[in-house]
């Protein structure tokens, strides 16, 4: 469905300053082309913008550190082993209220909670289980600085809110179909 031609995107200008979350697909996602491409979309849908995005994979010990908060809690063994059981894709996403907009897209961390209560949400749509639940999304600004250092380390949320998202907010932007990403266009 991606093509390698760079696309235009005349961006809105935004009154609010745009907020970074990290969002993250899980193995469970990303083992599926189509529905890593369905996940990619929904992003675009809600107008979120990619500031960054990679894939990896993560080795048991980083799964661990980025879950130390869990452990000794029951579901902490499980979690680790299915973080690390296959690739994944991060991204650094920003839009007004990005945080809460992204965790509303989710929906409840608990499966069989959002397939009730928010059925249009993607753990309902695609969530297999409490563990395999599709998502990960930051749940405060402060966790969003965290995590994004943690998967992206080269990235500084500072640097980036000081000197790019005025133009992100004010600007044009452009999609690039294979980074995956959007950048600054260039000025005519």
């Amino acid at each position: 469905m991606f093509t390698t031609k760079k696309r235009l995107l005349t961006a809105r200008s935004m009154a609010k300053v745009l907020q970074l979350t990290l969002a993250v697909i899980k193995p469970d996602a990303v083992a599926h082309p189509l529905m890593l491409e369905a996940l990619h979309q929904r992003i675009l849908d809600n107008s979120f913008v990619i500031v960054r995005c990679k894939d990896l994979v993560w080795r048991r010990q980083d799964s661990e550190r980025f879950y130390a908060e869990h452990s000794g809690r029951f579901f902490y063994q499980r979690l680790v082993e299915f973080m690390s059981s296959g690739p994944m894709r991060a991204y650094v996403l920003a839009r007004e209220d990005a945080i809460r907009h992204w965790r509303d897209l989710m929906g409840p961390t608990k499966v069989f909670r959002a397939r009730h209560t928010s059925p249009a949400s993607i753990r309902a749509q695609f969530g297999l289980t409490d563990t395999r639940n599709t998502t990960h999304g930051s749940d405060s600004v402060e966790s969003a600085e965290r995590e994004i250092r943690f998967f992206f380390p080269e990235f500084c949320v500072e640097d980036w809110m000081k000197k790019e998202e005025p133009l992100f907010r004010a600007g044009q932007i452009q999609y690039d179909l294979q980074k995956l990403t959007h950048t600054l266009a260039p000025h005519s």
